[in-house]
């Protein structure tokens, strides 16, 4: 589009408004138009029909308009000489947009819409100037609405980034307090393990002991009760082998019931399970002294039955007394220092003496080198090797086999945790380390997803680095690298 008086009129409107008010002179008295005001007169407010039409010749004035619910008035637009006031009331003939009030002195040419239109019909070059006026004036607007819509990008761009800073501050925060309270609860929970270590190891050791004096005095009755040598070296073999059974599937021990019992038709069944725990040996001393009645075959398997419970007592006694151990050194309830020179080695043996229950089960092949003694936190450490292991037990499910290697490498200890689940998904293997990511979602497999987070973070707290891989045979490798020095 070309203007028909040149594109100065879009940088000097004033010039415009000179011409206007010339014509207006040559045609009537422009001075009846002019209007003199002060800072703060309100020409017009947001609603009003405009009836005359605002040409700024000097000074300035400012557009408001009122904010919604509020009631305040917001200013939208300045207003320099050359402006038409209230230009899109007028032009389109509609209620006002806005209100208009002046900012500083004003001369302003008022003029009555009736009149504009005589002036227009008297001369075509009224009407000319007045078509250039409001284009400019139009364009004015309309280049500052770009100018306001590409600020408003650059503050929704800002504020963009901002929520986003604002959104990873929150996670940030929300990770920490998260592991602030796994953390208060594993001290708790320390407390409590090193509080019920100490309460365990009183009775158990108390059982030990015992059991030892129980086996002193039960060799003092064997001899006492048996006069004959023979006699006596019998039920010694039958109490010292109770003490040595282990026990057979149940499959097992129901085959051998039934061939025994050809051999002792007098036998209750309950004799005859117990008696198919022997060693065969002594099912030949029972044949060789042609025991077959009931009550005295009961002495013999009241010996060998005496021997197991024995057996029993004490492997329990010592299972709790390991148990016990293995609480203390996990936790280190005995230790005044976190850090200190340890064999991560022996950690590890706790860890798998502590989760024994979740892996009796499974396969295990331990390969555990000699390696140095390093500077750690041990109960950290120990928390890692239980993440890692109790994943894996919960991947596997009933059945599974762990394979678990530590070696010496380049000035590190090589530490690899294998198990032979289904693996780790692809599109997981560079989240699994990531705070509240978890892939156990059933009721049975119910994580937060800051284990495997902490262990990481435990793991470069010693300067460390912990990664994760799928195994060619489909299972997850765990690898732990901590530096030497």
């Amino acid at each position: 589009m070309k203007f028909k008086f040149g594109t100065q009129w879009l940088e000097d409107r004033t010039q415009v408004t000179k011409l206007i008010r010339r014509l207006i002179d040559d045609e009537s008295d422009s001075g009846r138009f002019l209007r003199k005001t002060e800072k703060g007169l309100e020409l017009f407010r947001e609603g009003d029909e405009l009836q005359n039409i605002y040409i700024l010749l000097d000074g300035e004035a400012k557009l408001y308009k009122k904010k919604p619910h509020t009631g305040i008035n917001f200013p939208v637009l300045d207003l320099l000489p050359g402006s038409i006031i209230g230009i899109i009331a007028y032009t389109t003939g509609r209620p006002s947009l806005t209100t208009a009030i002046t900012t500083k002195p004003c001369t302003i040419l008022e003029i009555p819409d009736v009149e504009l239109k005589q002036l227009i019909a008297g001369s075509p070059r009224m009407q000319d100037y007045f078509d250039e006026l409001i284009l400019a004036n139009l364009l004015e607007r309309f280049r500052g609405t770009i100018i306001l819509q590409m600020k408003l990008d650059s503050v929704n761009q800002r504020l963009q980034s901002e929520r986003n800073e604002l959104k990873k501050a929150y996670n940030d925060l929300q990770k920490a307090q998260e592991q602030l309270i796994y953390q208060e609860k594993m001290a708790t929970l320390g407390q409590l393990v090193a509080g019920f270590a100490h309460e365990v190891n009183n009775p158990a050791a108390s059982l030990l002991r015992s059991t030892e004096t129980l086996e002193t005095r039960i060799t003092s009755l064997l001899n006492d009760f048996h006069d004959d040598i023979v006699g006596r070296d019998t039920a010694q073999k039958f109490y010292e082998s109770g003490k040595k059974a282990g026990y057979p599937d149940t499959k097992t021990i129901r085959k051998r019931a039934n061939k025994l019992e050809k051999s002792f038709p007098d036998a209750r069944k309950q004799q005859l399970r117990l008696m198919a725990q022997f060693p065969e040996f002594l099912i030949g001393i029972l044949k060789e002294k042609d025991i077959s009645g009931s009550n005295e075959l009961n002495n013999y398997l009241n010996y060998f039955e005496m021997g197991k419970m024995f057996q029993n007592i004490e492997s329990a006694g010592n299972r709790i007394s390991g148990m016990v151990q293995s609480l203390k050194s996990y936790s280190r309830s005995d230790s005044d220092q976190e850090w200190e020179e340890i064999d991560i080695r022996e950690g590890i043996h706790d860890t798998l003496q502590l989760t024994s229950n979740r892996i009796k089960y499974y396969d295990i092949e331990i390969n555990l080198e000699e390696i140095p003694e390093i500077r750690a936190n041990a109960a950290a450490l120990n928390q890692v090797w239980t993440n890692i292991i109790l994943n894996a037990a919960d991947a596997m499910g009933k059945n599974g086999s762990l394979f678990i290697q530590c070696e010496t490498k380049s000035q590190q200890i090589v530490v690899t945790i294998e198990d032979s689940g289904p693996g780790i998904k692809e599109e997981h293997l560079d989240r699994i380390f990531e705070s509240n990511f978890s892939t156990k979602k059933s009721d049975v497999k119910f994580g937060l997803g800051i284990g495997l987070s902490i262990s990481k973070d435990i793991v470069e707290q010693h300067g460390g680095t912990i990664s994760a891989k799928n195994s060619d045979t489909g299972g997850a490798i765990f690898t732990v690298r901590l530096p030497v020095q």
